[in-house]
């Protein structure tokens, strides 16, 4: 049983992966706790398997060995249907390529999570409303993704994340592809969001200036987290 304190835990976790010369180990034996609320950055050289650890927080891979809680409750060994709830019902994804629909508008790309959970259309596009005049996009609601700059397509991406009303969000290179100064904003808008929502946030970046504003920063490197 995860501690009381521990709002999302990993025990042992490994991922492995077959290659041309045999298995290739990523990582193994990996423990971490984050706290209900907090606003932890991942960082580490390219290939240390940031991005492979995020996948298997929020359930989109299978870890090799280990297991995960959620808010006390193990997430590893659930059925597929149970995990794919928990993702669309309690987890917010925001990645960086911004993975938007185009052929969609951003109140429709926003709406996504609730109309594949089955709400109302109506109602879906009311809280999608809602969420991009968070992001200050209320009015580029009716534009499609390619009318969109970089930075309006991301909130549009961050909009989305809250749109179900998630208590984890977990962000991969949320800033990767965009300029220094557009990217200072958008860490900034995810930080007024973590505390508007109530959120506990983990983020993996590149850049340790936008780590360093986060309440705790680990290190992945050689298959082990250290704290920066």
């Amino acid at each position: 049983m995860a501690p009381k304190t521990s709002f999302l835990r990993t025990e042992g976790l490994a991922k492995r992966y077959a290659s041309g010369t045999g298995i290739l180990e990523v990582f193994s034996g990996l423990d971490l706790e984050v706290a209900r609320g907090e606003r932890l950055a991942l960082v580490g050289p390219s290939g240390a398997g940031k991005s492979s650890l995020l996948h298997l927080l929020g359930l989109l891979d299978a870890p090799s060995a280990g297991r995960i809680w959620l808010d006390g409750r193990e997430l590893t060994g659930q059925s597929e249907a149970e995990q794919a709830r928990v993702r669309n019902y309690e987890i917010g994804f925001v990645w960086q390529s911004n993975t938007l629909l185009p052929e969609f508008t951003a109140e429709e790309n926003a709406a996504m999570p609730l109309l594949i959970r089955g709400e109302a259309a109506p109602a879906a596009i009311r809280t999608a409303r809602e969420r991009l005049a968070e992001v200050g996009l209320a009015d580029r609601a009716h534009h499609r993704a390619g009318e969109l700059s970089g930075g309006e397509q991301q909130r549009v991406v961050l909009a989305r994340a809250l749109t179900g009303r998630p208590r984890l969000l977990l962000a991969d290179e949320p800033t990767g592809n965009l300029d220094e100064d557009t990217g200072g904003r958008i860490m900034e808008l995810i930080e007024a969001l973590h505390r508007a929502h109530e959120l506990t946030s983990v983020y993996v970046t590149h850049n340790m200036t936008f780590a360093r504003r986060a309440g705790r920063v680990l290190e992945l490197k050689h298959g082990m987290l250290q704290p920066v």
